[in-house]
């Protein structure tokens, strides 16, 4: 029975039931999910795969109705939940339930700790530790249309059927390096319903160059996108269609006080002249007559050093690169360009490589270097990290 249901969507909604019930049994299963999203502010889910050691299956929600057999496995704390890059799989079933499913073992976060790029993708990853190619082609294809074709559906079950194997090799991996506890604080966050839950009065933070506003114009900036958030939701069409983050900029810079001042913003998306004219005008009015205490929080201000503050950050970049050899990790994983720009500014604090295993493995040495306990050399053409005399 069990050969019958390989390479199959299932769309009764019984034999639904029973795969899944008996997929529960095998304590982890491969997830993934296809979706459309390019029109509507929630994403469309359109297809299910689930995958065990034995068994593949692909699941069409819109023809099975009721997904409480989904949820209960999702949600049984004894199943680990296989995922690639599973933050936006993992976002719609949290969009449906309110809830996130756990445990969860994510393999592109895992490759990253082992020495592939932080974003690896599936097919690099299975050759990598599995050594089989996975086939490509699908990744656009409209998962709304029936019947799927014979390709869409190996292309889909394939995200799904060396899941197992992959973690249970990368897990030896992790386990052998020392690295196994590396991976778990890296993986909470995805169960974590706090990074599904955003906090629409802190999404303007997300506008390129929302930074560089003063702190009235980041008010009316952080009203517009909040606003801008409320509508998409309502109305479920994409962000952009309500307000694109160019044009909620260039309202917040000009700060216009009526509908002229307003069509003469340039890229609006949205036609000025109807309701949504006069309710972006109410805002930016209200934003601008916020008290002194209301405005947003000024921006951290970066103390200046004497010094050209970008050859810091570039001989911080270049430590990181000498230790992202040594260790093998990937320097993305490590840190990123703002953390060593906040660190050659003199901030400490909330800085993820001051933290965790990455301290041990780096942070400690940079903030040796940015102190003037230790100096880079070159030694037979590779970065070298050295004490230096106290004495001099």
């Amino acid at each position: 029975m069990e050969k019958e249901r390989k390479g199959r969507v299932l769309t009764d909604p019984v034999e639904f039931r029973d795969v899944v019930a008996g997929m529960r049994a095998s304590g982890k299963v491969g997830f993934d999910t296809e979706f459309v999203g390019e029109r509507t502010y929630f994403p469309r889910l359109c297809l299910i795969q689930l995958g065990t050691e034995t068994m593949s299956v692909a699941v069409d929600p819109l023809a099975v109705g009721d997904l409480s057999p989904l949820d209960d496995l999702l949600f049984d704390t004894s199943v680990l939940k296989l995922v690639h890059a599973g933050w936006q799989d993992l976002k719609i079933i949290h969009q449906r339930t309110g809830r996130v499913p756990a445990p969860v073992f994510d393999t592109q976060i895992a490759a990253g700790l082992l020495g592939l790029p932080a974003q690896a993708g599936y097919a690099a990853v299975v050759h990598e530790f599995l050594g089989t190619e996975v086939k490509k082609g699908h990744s656009y294809s409209d998962w709304a249309a029936r019947p799927l074709s014979p390709s869409q559906l190996a292309y889909a079950l394939d995200d799904v059927r060396y899941l197992p194997a992959l973690h249970d090799r990368m897990v030896e991996r992790l386990e052998r390096e020392g690295r196994l506890s590396w991976i778990e604080p890296e993986i909470a966050a995805l169960s974590s319903p706090a990074s599904y839950d955003r906090d629409p009065m802190q999404e303007y933070r997300r506008v390129k160059g929302w930074a560089v506003l003063d702190r009235r114009r980041q008010a009316v900036l952080r009203a517009l996108i909040a606003w801008r958030e409320g509508e998409a939701r309502r109305r479920d069409v994409p962000r952009r269609r309500v307000l694109a983050d160019e044009s909620a900029l260039a309202i917040a810079r000009s700060k216009p006080a009526n509908e002229e001042a307003l069509r003469r913003v340039r890229g609006l998306e949205w036609k000025t002249g109807g309701g949504s004219s006069a309710a972006v005008l109410s805002i930016v009015r209200d934003a601008l007559a916020l008290p002194e205490g209301q405005l947003p929080e000024a921006s951290p201000s970066r103390p200046r050093g004497n010094g050209d503050r970008s050859s810091v950050v570039a001989l911080l970049g270049a430590l990181v690169r000498s230790r992202s050899r040594v260790h093998r990790v990937a320097p993305e994983v490590l840190t990123n360009t703002d953390e060593l720009e906040r660190l050659a500014a003199g901030e400490r604090d909330r800085i993820g490589v001051l933290s965790g295993w990455r301290r041990e493995l780096l942070g400690t040495e940079l903030l040796a270097l940015l102190d003037g306990r230790r100096s880079l050399v070159i030694h037979r053409g590779e970065v070298v990290v050295e004490e230096r005399d106290a004495a001099k």
